[in-house]
């Protein structure tokens, strides 16, 4: 298993490499951080330029920029410590504005988009090339030349692989992607938890039920009922109602089925689901038998009681709440229950947690490990510049801040010498932050603690130079030494029943992928990033099968029988076929099938 994990992670750093050298034939100038030496000659004047927004303080003109951004819980003007930090280093403002679809799509119609957008598709219902056609995007290249020394210098392929595949074919960075992570192939990340998505379980309402096995889905359901029944019974969400599982309506279907799949090994693009195990089986996304397996298992669940109804119209930002009131009891993905268990601890219920079980009846877990993720996310939450910016010079250097190693720092540790010190040569998070981290649910936000991380080139556990990742927390000492009580007594119980010995939850499924008892995804697939846009006709397909999606999905998920389940499932499959579905399936096939024929050309296939 390391042998392959060695290979995966290679491929992903020269595929970069690959890219670049096939946009640019033998021009050696843009490299990754694998050879960060030689990158770092090569930044030239730009990076200078970058810095001198002062080691001091900026002594120059402040300006106000405004930021998409949808994580922020508080839009307007940022005053929070890292907001100030910045502005005090660069002499900028951040002003947040955020919203729905809805919001974003009037905002494009309008021509008012803030200054600085990443963009979404899924969540936005705007593609990234058309903010590009309809001339909402200025082209970043002379900005970053002169700007953008840090973007250089740091995972520079994401430059070459944005002007041949992010910019409707003018071969120009209108886009630049984020959250990159090189993982080193000797000493992988193990997660403390999972870092991705899944199904996952309060644990300790789990454990009060006295661990029962779970082979198959329907064990998984069934012991989910009985997690229910006991926390009802005895009232862990003081009087609030309880339901096993639950959910969101604002981001369409997707608590519905993307967890799902991704634990029985598929992962998609463009409307299409493959199998990890065998890339050839690729099928559209919702006439899958993994997809509609998904709606089966939420539709016993609804059967059974044990889903919340009110799940079909909460937004999401409820799905939280009811999550840290400790009313749900199975989360999706690891960036929710990460919060929520640093929120059980704040609260004094140190003893409460969401941990990912071995078993659920699925046969992967993803993100036991990290991986490389050379191109960041790709085409989604990539930082652009809008027509409207009155700044784009300071626009190119706030952005060259955060894709620099102190913007990481700051962006996911905070400031140094307030949140985080140097000990004999060694950054180490203050025992302030960490106990205020435990104690006060509000100290990260208030603080702004990865607030602007979409923001950001690197990924919050990516190394940095000094031999530590940016967020200073998910060290491996950090992640031994600030164990929660309800995770040491999930490592205690694998403990006991495997006779291994874990310093956190994360180590109890490397050991067990390690010996072959469960599975687990590393491979990177870079041809998902070089998949071009499709049609307009096919976009305009797709779009409205997502909106009839929206509606039978649930239907079928409330569906009183088996048989009024599938007799939904025909009716809506012919559905899809009125609206053209396969038609287009069959381009998003294509256009799949050419960017591995891109990839292979290339060399990174």
């Amino acid at each position: 298993m390391k042998k392959k994990m060695k290979k995966i992670v290679t491929l992903g750093m020269a595929a970069v490499m690959a890219l670049s050298l096939a946009a640019c034939g033998s021009n050696n100038e843009n490299t990754t951080t694998a050879s960060k030496t030689e990158t770092e000659t090569k930044s030239g004047d730009g990076a200078e330029k970058a810095s001198e927004a002062s080691e001091e303080g900026y002594t120059g003109e402040l300006v106000t920029l405004t930021v998409w951004n949808t994580e922020v819980l508080s839009p307007g003007i940022q005053n929070n410590e890292v907001a100030k930090a910045i502005e005090e280093k660069l002499g900028i403002k951040i002003d947040v504005v955020q919203g729905d679809s809805q919001k974003f799509s009037i905002l494009v119609a309008g021509g008012d988009l803030p200054d600085i957008i990443y963009t979404n598709p899924a969540q936005q219902n705007v593609t990234s090339n058309s903010l590009i056609t309809s001339g909402q995007l200025i082209a970043m290249d002379d900005l970053i030349e002169e700007y953008g020394g840090n973007v250089k210098k740091n995972f520079s392929g994401r430059l070459e692989y944005s002007k041949k595949y992010l910019s409707n074919d003018e071969d120009k960075i209108y886009y630049l992607p984020v959250l990159v992570y090189e993982t080193d192939p000797e000493h992988p990340n193990i997660s403390y938890n999972i870092e991705s998505l899944g199904l996952i379980t309060r644990w300790d309402v789990y454990a009060a039920i006295g661990y029962p096995d779970i082979e198959t889905t329907e064990d998984y359901l069934n012991v989910l009922k009985q997690m229910q029944d006991y926390a009802r019974d005895n009232d862990l969400a003081d009087g609030k109602q309880i339901y096993a599982i639950s959910g969101w309506s604002d981001w369409g279907i997707w608590p519905w089925y993307v967890s799902n799949i991704a634990e029985m090994g598929y992962t998609g693009a463009s409307g299409l689901i493959f199998n990890y195990a065998d890339e050839s089986v690729v099928e559209g996304l919702y006439d899958s038998d993994a997809f509609w397996d998904s709606l089966s298992f939420y539709n016993k669940a609804y059967n059974m009681g044990i889903l919340d109804p009110e799940a079909f119209t909460m937004k999401n930002d409820q799905f939280w709440e009811k999550s840290q009131n400790g009313q749900v009891l199975m989360a999706y993905a690891s960036w929710q229950t990460y919060w929520i268990n640093q929120h059980f601890v704040s609260e004094g219920h140190g003893d409460w947690s969401y941990q990912k079980l071995p078993y659920d009846g699925y046969e992967y877990i993803s993100g036991i490990i990290t991986s490389d993720a050379p191109l960041g996310s790709g085409s989604d939450y990539a930082t652009a510049i809008t027509k409207n910016c009155k700044y784009p010079e300071r626009a190119m250097q706030l952005i060259d801040f955060l894709n620099s190693e102190e913007g990481a720092r700051l962006l996911y540790s905070g400031i140094e010498g307030v949140h985080w010190t140097q000990e004999g040569g060694v950054p180490l998070p203050t025992e302030e932050f960490i106990d205020l981290s435990k104690t006060d649910s509000d100290y990260l936000n208030n603080v702004g603690v990865n607030l602007y991380n979409k923001l950001c080139g690197f990924k919050d556990i990516q190394m940095l130079s000094d031999g530590y990742p940016a967020d200073l927390m998910k060290s491996d000492e950090q992640k031994a030494e600030n164990i929660s009580d309800a995770d040491r007594s999930y490592c205690d119980y694998y403990e006991e029943k495997t006779g291994g010995n874990y310093a956190y939850p994360g180590q109890v499924l490397y050991d067990m992928w390690q010996k072959g008892e469960i599975n687990t995804n590393t491979d990177y697939y870079v041809y998902l990033d070089l998949v071009q846009e499709s049609s307009e006709s096919t976009q305009n397909i797709m779009s409205q099968c997502g909106q009839y999606m929206n509606i039978q999905a649930v239907k079928a998920i409330m569906a009183e029988s088996e048989a009024d389940f599938n007799a939904c499932k025909e009716e809506t499959l012919a559905g899809l076929e009125a609206k053209k579905y396969s038609q287009a399936v069959n381009e998003n096939m294509g256009l799949l099938n050419q960017a591995k024929e891109d990839a292979k050309a290339a060399g990174i296939y």
